[in-house]
């Protein structure tokens, strides 16, 4: 073999072997790159479920009722003096309470297939 073939091969191993180590140095760059990135999303993560916690705490009806029922607030339970009565009658009464009745249109009957009676 001479001197000029053995050049060739070994300039040519070296510089396959240089471009297999620049790709192995970007696989690990870009490894440790991932890997920050996830430890950014995890933290994100956290933070959007102490976030969450937070807005769920706030919403919550002891929180409400707290901020409603505060010494500072005008708002109080309703009393009895405060609610108004309606004199009427106990026919007119009766006719309030009692159901309305529905008025169904007689040809639905006729089809089986939608039931005895639209209720």
């Amino acid at each position: 073999m001479s001197l000029k073939v053995y050049f060739k091969i070994a300039s040519f191993v070296t510089i396959i072997a240089l471009l297999y180590i620049h790709m192995q140095t970007k696989i690990f760059e870009l490894s440790y790159k991932d890997k920050d990135k996830e430890k950014i999303i995890h933290e994100l993560n956290d933070s959007n479920g102490v976030l969450d916690h937070q807005i769920l705490t706030l919403r919550s009806a002891n929180n409400l009722g707290n901020l409603l029922l505060d010494h500072n607030s005008g708002f109080q339970f309703m009393d009895n003096q405060r609610v108004m009565t309606v004199a009427a009658s106990a026919g007119k009464i009766e006719r309030w309470r009692q159901p309305q009745p529905k008025n169904v249109n007689p040809v639905w009957d006729w089809f089986s297939f939608f039931g005895a009676k639209a209720s």
